[in-house]
């Protein structure tokens, strides 16, 4: 019985971190570089770096938008700051901000 208490404990130990880091409450943020604004069509395309999130390398890419409001005062060659996420088909950048200079 003790030993299975002992196996228990040791495959919490090294479970839970790894749980943790996949069940986050706050996704990993990213950085980019606006190319293209689409307020219309609540789209954004950024060159962004890795996403780790993701599991994808830097690229260039056309992300939705949740709310056109995010994509208020941005401008094409501007760096942000945002959270990539897929929604089905879709990429979808949230928590989009002007990067700070």
């Amino acid at each position: 019985m003790k030993n299975l208490l002992s196996v228990i404990a040791l495959a919490c130990a090294l479970v839970s971190p790894v749980f943790a880091s996949q069940h986050s409450a706050s996704p990993a943020t990213s950085q980019g570089e606006v190319r293209k604004i689409d307020a219309a069509n609540q789209k954004i395309t950024l060159r962004h770096g890795p996403l780790a999130n993701l599991g994808m390398p830097p690229m260039t890419m056309v992300f939705q938008v949740q709310d056109a409001a995010q994509l208020e005062g941005l401008k094409v060659g501007d760096n942000v700051s945002f959270v990539a996420q897929q929604q089905g088909s879709q990429f979808v950048a949230s928590e989009l901000q002007a990067a700070k200079p």
